[in-house]
């Protein structure tokens, strides 16, 4: 698989703080990647880079081997999509409504959308199973109806890659499951690149490619599901005694000891 995103000795300070020190990644084409560690670790202001929220202090980020400052803003929103830990208040849109943003960096402010816009705009509604939301206001939806509406919006977008922060901090266990199985469902139909902040090891190392784990900024783990739900690397990781169990090919249970 080709590399879509890539981050070559990455550094980020606020003040005299270090957040990310000499952080050299990956990401491939097709891939669903898990941002693991503790509150802290860096995860989040990684996915912050790679989504220009926040800039370097030191070292290259690059999209498919150009320089990430190179790319235009609007080519940029058309490539990669970032969904922040806490999206913005919606004021009273319809779902239909969320999702046809996702058009913008496509049509601008005062473009006209057309029949391939609203084709676009209704598949996605689908994609996500909201067609019987898609009149409804977001502020009335359900935690994890809400986060399908701004992913729905992502896909009208037409990225190759997103970029989630904790996707399903907000959710219940079955809100949890469903959000994930659905992005991973997507990106496999749609050969998306995602990045995803995750807490839940179990749940990532379930539904994910890959696991990258951070820790003081600092790179510390990075394998399949099977090569980091191990004894050793998950104490690594969490800096407590842990053990693991796989419950089925590909299921693993972590736990304390």
């Amino acid at each position: 698989m080709s590399t879509f995103l890539e981050v070559q000795q990455l550094g980020v300070r606020i003040g005299a703080t270090a957040i990310l020190n000499e952080v050299s990644l990956r990401f491939a084409e097709g891939e669903v990647t898990a941002l693991l560690g503790h509150n802290g670790s860096g995860k989040s202001t990684l996915l912050k880079v790679l989504a220009r929220q926040m800039p370097p202090s030191s070292g290259c980020v690059s999209l498919k081997g150009r320089n990430l400052g190179a790319t235009g803003a609007r080519e940029f929103a058309r490539t990669v999509g970032y969904l922040p830990q806490h999206p913005p208040a919606t004021d009273g849109l319809t779902v239909r409504e969320l999702v046809a943003l996702g058009r913008y960096p496509w049509r601008g402010p005062l473009g006209r959308y057309g029949k391939e816009d609203f084709r676009l705009i209704e598949q996605a509604v689908s994609e996500t199973d909201l067609t019987g939301f898609s009149d409804r206001s977001v502020d009335t939806l359900s935690g994890g109806e809400r986060q399908r509406a701004w992913i729905a919006m992502l896909l009208a977008q037409q990225t190759r890659c997103l970029l989630l922060d904790e996707p399903i901090s907000a959710l219940d266990v079955r809100h949890q499951i469903e959000t994930l199985r659905l992005i991973h469902r997507l990106a496999a139909e749609r050969e998306l690149t995602v990045i995803m902040v995750l807490h839940d090891v179990d749940l990532a190392s379930r539904f994910c490619d890959r696991l990258v784990a951070l820790r003081g900024g600092e790179l510390i783990a990075d394998g399949t599901p099977a090569e980091i739900m191990t004894r050793e690397t998950l104490q690594k990781i969490y800096t407590i005694p842990m053990g693991v169990m796989e419950r089925a090919p590909g299921q693993w249970i972590s736990y304390v000891h």
